[in-house]
């Protein structure tokens, strides 16, 4: 009796067991947890997870590196990655200054620093230095101040400026005055200046002296050379 109770005991059981497989099956989404998917993807890819969220067969985690920050996809079932998408690189931190960087190069090659300015993208600077007869352009890493590159072009020297075809004629310098030009013209006729003019000639100009003559009351002009101070031409109106 106690026999067949014990077999009676086991078929409920085993019963129950195959009901609640068929009405509560183990899927095969259920076969890798979120944490373990999470844990698969901190020991494949290192980082820190971000944030993870269930979709249809697969777990959708987003975690964060040195480099940027990714998404991957695990499929449920068997815990494997089936994609995995860079949404956001990441460069690596600036560590020189401006003035780092211009002493960096400043010691690589000599010459004036122009101009100098940071390239986010690569993580460098580029620095332009002048010499004498060239211009550079150094390529700086903001990370460690190594010299990247350096690429060297020859400066345009300014041209001379033409001679003019014709130059200027100085002016001769004058040795006598207006003064001794009339003292000069007085000695010759002794008379009343009107007028005195100066006339500029390649071979130091002359003085034109009006006068009136006393005596016969006409009018002369006497032309007195403004170097040697001699008389020239004395001309007389009608």
């Amino acid at each position: 009796m106690r026999k067949w109770w014990a077999i009676g005991i086991v078929v409920i059981v085993f019963s129950i067991a195959a009901l609640a497989f068929f009405l509560f099956p183990r899927t095969a989404a259920d076969s890798v947890t979120m944490d373990e998917a999470a844990q698969s993807i901190e020991q494949l890819y290192g980082g820190a997870i971000e944030n993870v969220t269930e979709t249809e067969g697969f777990y959708q985690i987003e975690f964060k590196r040195n480099d940027g920050t990714y998404l991957a996809a695990i499929n449920r079932a068997d815990g494997q990655v089936e994609s995995l998408e860079l949404l956001e690189k990441t460069g690596p931190a600036k560590a020189l200054s401006e003035e780092q960087a211009s002493e960096a190069a400043s010691a690589a090659e000599p010459g004036e620093i122009k101009e100098i300015q940071y390239i986010e993208s690569d993580n460098r600077y580029e620095v332009e230095i002048h010499s004498e007869t060239e211009r550079k352009i150094l390529a700086i890493s903001a990370e460690s101040g190594e010299v990247l590159d350096v690429q060297t072009e020859a400066l345009e020297t300014p041209a001379e400026p033409e001679p003019d075809s014709a130059p200027a004629q100085q002016e001769p310098e004058r040795i006598i005055s207006q003064d001794a030009a009339i003292a000069i013209a007085k000695e010759t006729l002794d008379g009343t200046v009107d007028e005195v003019e100066f006339v500029q000639t390649t071979d130091g100009g002359y003085y034109l002296v009006e006068m009136d003559d006393d005596e016969s009351d006409r009018e002369a002009t006497i032309q007195i050379h403004a170097i040697r101070g001699e008389t020239m031409t004395v001309e007389w109106d009608d």
